[in-house]
């Protein structure tokens, strides 16, 4: 068996503002770009493309016009209508992926899982990789790790993973969840459940002012972002929005970016911190908006720049 060798494969895709698919569609051809279409929550994505980078250019990713292009044309083929769907960002990631060969291109490095022994493998006892992958297959390559650890320590106990509920995911359905909480679920409530599961009950959700919402597009209440800062291990807004989805909607954290910042301060944060910080949070927001700045993605960020400079006084 020959060295593998590692590839660094930056990926560009598209989120579009609309959910215009309820079932994944899949172009099923060998690996290309914008293969899939994905729903997800209230939007849908387009990807990917795939083209290799030098390992010192990992931490800065960027998609170009030519990638835009081509991901709405390819897109187009798969839903006609995403010509005229207004997009909300740009996105890049970067992806190790594992071969044995020198493919330049790295569409023919597979997608799966590489789990390497470095003790049979390279004589390097107490040593373990795991590679390749994607977010869809994580327990299952946590189950592979674990089983291998196990095995080197001689543990016979059986894995849980594919038979054990992620936390908040015990209700078949998202609607058993929330009559299962409350008995008339309002619309806020239900938004919670759709991010929290079963474990939307440990939100505070049951006056006026816990419902009332912080920002309108994604339907996130007072009440989850309270608990986000009070439970949740969050230190930014960057972090806020992980949690909740706050400034992932149409007008990408353009008024509830600063609410949340007021209720980071509410709660006893530093105001000149949190200002800073909504400055960060709103410029990483730009970064996904820049390369898909035109007609109303221009707009809205013009007005928002506007907010923001002219309103709050964030000029610089």
């Amino acid at each position: 068996m020959g060295p593998p060798y590692s590839r660094a494969c930056r990926s560009a895709g598209l989120i579009f503002a609309h959910r215009v698919n309820g079932i994944v569609l899949n172009r099923c051809r060998k690996p290309a770009n914008a293969d899939i279409l994905v729903p997800g929550d209230t939007v849908c994505v387009i990807g990917t493309t795939s083209t290799k980078v030098p390992f010192e250019e990992c931490d800065n990713m960027q998609v170009t016009p030519d990638e835009v292009n081509l991901l709405l044309a390819e897109g187009a083929k798969l839903a006609p209508c995403l010509e005229t769907t207004r997009i909300l960002r740009a996105y890049a990631g970067v992806r190790p992926l594992v071969s044995a060969d020198n493919d330049p291109s790295g569409r023919n490095i597979s997608r799966g899982i590489v789990l390497l022994d470095h003790e049979t493998r390279d004589g390097l006892k107490g040593f373990i990789t795991i590679t390749g992958g994607k977010l869809m297959t994580y327990r299952l390559m946590a189950e592979q790790a674990s089983d291998l650890v196990c095995r080197k320590l001689h543990v016979t106990a059986g894995c849980v993973t594919r038979d054990l509920p992620l936390p908040g995911s015990e209700s078949k359905t998202l609607e058993e969840a929330a009559k299962k909480i409350w008995a008339a679920p309002t619309t806020t409530q239900k938004a919670a459940v759709g991010r929290f599961g079963d474990r939307a009950g440990n939100i505070p959700l049951n006056d006026v002012y816990s419902q009332s919402l912080v920002c309108e597009c994604e339907q996130v209440s007072v009440g989850e972002v309270n608990v986000a800062i009070e439970r949740l291990d969050v230190h930014n807004l960057v972090d806020i929005r992980r949690r909740t989805r706050v400034g992932m909607g149409t007008c990408q954290g353009e008024l509830c970016g600063c609410r949340t910042a007021g209720l980071f301060i509410k709660a006893g944060k530093c105001a000149a911190r949190a200002k800073e910080d909504l400055k960060d949070f709103m410029t990483e927001r730009w970064k996904g908006m820049y390369p898909v700045a035109w007609g109303e993605t221009l707009r809205e960020s013009e007005y928002s720049q506007w907010v923001y400079s002219e309103v709050l006084g964030l000029n610089d």
